[in-house]
């Protein structure tokens, strides 16, 4: 089973008719998920030469009808009648959350996984629409709440750090310079990913269906922004940035770490104002010295900045009596040093010829 996920507009439809129009002798399924409750796009696909079309209306596969995608591929794969299936998602999906579906145990303990086996997440990126909402997210620093509505830019960019390949659609609506950007962009944010270029959605059947590439670890924890902590934490993962990555596209990751809080106001102005040029990611937790109790969560994607709060660290919870030192959670003791226990500064920027020296002497001027 292939997955397709994608912002919408992307041409995952498109490229849906095209591979299903290489068929050829071969029992091929869709399932169609659409926001609203008339699914054009399935209308389309049905007619591209799918042996059956599913339609999943009135929600997202990752949350409100994620149930649903789960029965519909267990009826599929009862019947014992097709080879491949093909899901294409809403322009609004995350490819993460689908993916997790398949992990997901019922009450009687099965998975999707006891029925079917995914094959790829393929993420279609619209190259002109990435480059100009990427354009559009650099131009200015927006500090924005977790609650608030995820901006455009930030889903294109999580679409593309969970998956196992990349097509870039709609190559011929950019100059080479633009699509050689959108390209180094891509391969920074996820540089485990396969990247395919297309036009008109148009992509050789066998390049994405004929090789499985998902592997649940890998692919989860494909992003850079990942694999880079992964590897200062020491779980045995080879951090992307190596000096070829660098000198082909440059990329280059730095992991800021602290074990003193930050000063709110600093950090509140650092973001609005000395984010370097060129950054192109920034994710991990953080320890505001207004807010000691609670575990910081930061997210960068171009000039687009969300902060969140996941909680209260472990730290905290010892010293209050919650907890004792024995029922220390594992992931806190990991990361576990006195006097501030598991509190830190643990934050990964992700760029194109970052000041490395500069940055962190910006951020260094934040703590207290």
């Amino acid at each position: 089973m292939t997955v397709l996920s994608g912002f919408l507009g992307a041409g995952k439809t498109t490229l849906l008719r095209h591979l299903l129009s290489q068929a050829g002798g071969r029992r091929w399924a869709a399932v169609v998920n659409d926001l609203a409750s008339i699914n054009i796009d399935a209308q389309l696909v049905a007619k591209a030469g799918a042996q059956r079309v599913v339609e999943l209306g009135n929600g997202c596969v990752c949350c409100s009808v994620r149930d649903d995608l789960a029965e519909a591929i267990v009826e599929l794969c009862a019947t014992g009648t097709y080879d491949q299936i093909l899901v294409e998602t809403t322009g609004v999906a995350e490819p993460r959350a689908v993916a997790r579906i398949f992990s997901r145990r019922n009450a009687f303990g099965r998975s999707l996984a006891d029925f079917a086996r995914l094959s790829a997440l393929v993420t279609v990126i619209d190259a002109r629409n990435f480059l100009t909402e990427q354009r559009r997210a650099s131009a200015s620093a927006v500090i924005t709440p977790a609650a608030t509505q995820k901006p455009i830019y930030e889903l294109l960019v999580e679409q593309a750090e969970c998956a196992d390949v990349l097509v870039l659609n709609k190559c011929d609506t950019v100059t080479a310079a633009e699509l050689s950007d959108v390209e180094q962009i891509l391969r920074g944010l996820n540089p485990r990913a396969e990247l395919v270029r297309a036009e008109q959605g148009q992509v050789p059947a066998a390049v994405l269906l004929d090789r499985p590439r998902f592997e649940a670890e890998a692919t989860l924890r494909g992003a850079r922004w990942i694999r880079v902590m992964d590897a200062v934490a020491g779980r045995g993962v080879v951090a992307p940035a190596t000096p070829r990555h660098e000198h082909d596209y440059g990329i280059t990751s730095l992991v800021f770490q602290a074990r003193r809080p930050l000063d709110d106001e600093k950090f509140h102005a650092f973001l609005l104002d000395r984010l370097p040029p060129g950054l192109l990611r920034a994710k991990g937790f953080f320890w505001l010295r207004g807010r000691p109790a609670d575990i910081g969560f930061l997210s960068i994607a171009g000039s687009q900045v969300k902060q969140d709060f996941l909680g209260t660290w472990a730290a905290e919870l010892r010293e209050r009596g919650v907890i004792t030192a024995e029922e220390i959670p594992a992931e806190a003791r990991r990361h576990w040093a006195e006097p501030h226990g598991d509190r830190r500064q643990e934050l990964v920027f992700i760029g194109r010829q970052l000041d490395e020296a500069k940055l962190r002497e910006d951020l260094a001027a934040c703590l207290t």
